[in-house]
């Protein structure tokens, strides 16, 4: 019998996002591939997706996405636990699945393995950039002879490749000598009525998770440098066996900040009204992909000051400004603290780039293009 075709997505944490709140962690990536999900699905293409087992049935359906699970994250003993649960158990799940296409998002192991499994199958794979290492012949972030081999062979053994920017199609194609398609990451655009008016507002925002290469430091810094500003912070807190001593710095950082606010993570749908009272969005991390945080702000009318711009989007568009150093970074924001004016300008401007550019439907049919020609 004829049917739909399949997609299956390997992400590890993707139900916590659909979880209703049960399980209280996402991530940007997984946030932007639960609504990439959802775009396929809406054109069409039965999806599926392979997470980790929090005790939800299985399968479980959400938003159009069939979860299949594989392993409770923290099951198994160190060292031996990669052979199982989690291989025995990621393989299987995707196996299951049995997808037409496979698609893996960001440089780990799980690249390699299931673009290993797409092969076996006789199947199409698809691989996703989810940062600007990824596409380094070294791949900073992956460690280990294994891995790195691993990632070595999904990026070669890929049907498709899918770049969020146009420095990383040119690095990967440099680095790599592989071609790719440019499709930056989609956001949800609220309805005009929910926009915020960034001149009206008082407040300067951090949004992200708390690790060192993220900085939250400069933020916590500038708190401390501007006791009048109300500072307020938010993200997700590494659990065991990660390190959460960034978290613990900027709670220790409140005692001596007047107008610091430091909070865990803000669940998905109470991220509106973290925003609200937003004059400013900090963004602090020095090397990122496309991070979601700075999508989710333009599209309420934000304007940003970062510290990385993917594909100097946002100097050339005049969606705030990026500084590289930290009193750069500073001076910038204080700027537009004092400037309601620019930050209306530079919020409205930041509005209609995601309009253009990140809706769901432009990015979903690019991404649904690609799907088509490589299955």
């Amino acid at each position: 019998m004829s049917r739909a075709p399949r997609a299956c997505l390997y992400v590890e944490y993707l139900y916590p996002v659909v979880s209703g709140g049960r399980v209280p962690f996402a991530g940007g990536i997984e946030v932007q591939l639960n609504l990439m999900g959802q775009g396929l699905a809406r054109r069409g293409w039965d999806v599926r997706a392979v997470t980790c087992d929090y005790g939800q049935p299985d399968p479980f359906v959400a938003g159009g996405i069939t979860l299949h699970k594989c392993y409770p994250p923290t099951a198994g003993l160190p060292v031996v636990r990669f052979l199982h649960p989690r291989l025995t158990l990621g393989v299987s799940a995707l196996w299951r699945a049995d997808a037409d296409v496979y698609l893996f998002r960001g440089a780990s192991l799980w690249a390699g393995i299931v673009a290993m499994v797409a092969r076996a199958r006789g199947r199409r794979f698809v691989w996703l950039t989810g940062h600007d290492h990824d596409v380094m012949a070294r791949l900073p972030d992956v460690h280990g002879p294994r891995d790195r081999s691993a990632v070595r062979y999904a990026i070669r053994h890929a049907d498709a490749i899918i770049t969020q920017t146009r420095w990383q199609h040119d690095s990967l194609l440099a680095e790599f000598g592989r071609e790719s398609t440019v499709i930056m990451n989609s956001v949800e655009v609220p309805p005009a009525t929910e926009v915020l008016d960034a001149g009206a507002g008082t407040d300067l925002v951090w949004l992200s998770t708390y690790k060192p290469e993220k900085r939250p430091e400069w933020f916590t810094r500038f708190a401390e440098r501007h006791p009048n500003v109300r500072c307020r912070m938010a993200g997700v807190v590494p659990l065991p066996p990660l390190d959460d001593r960034a978290y613990h710095v900027a709670l220790e950082a409140r005692s001596r900040a007047a107008g610091l606010e430091v909070r865990g993570l803000v669940p998905r749908h109470e991220v509106p009204d973290f925003l609200k009272g937003a004059a400013v969005f900090a963004h602090s991390s020095p090397a990122e992909g496309f991070p979601n945080t700075l999508l989710e702000c333009w599209a309420r009318g934000i304007p940003s000051v970062s510290s990385f711009d993917p594909d100097g989007i946002v100097e050339r568009e005049g969606l705030g400004a990026c500084r590289t150093d930290y009193e750069s970074w500073e001076r910038a924001i204080e700027e537009r603290l004092a400037d309601a004016e620019r930050r209306r300008r530079e919020g409205a401007r930041a509005r209609a780039w995601v309009e253009r550019h990140h809706a769901p439907d432009v990015v979903h049919d690019a991404l649904h293009a690609v799907l088509e020609s490589c299955r």
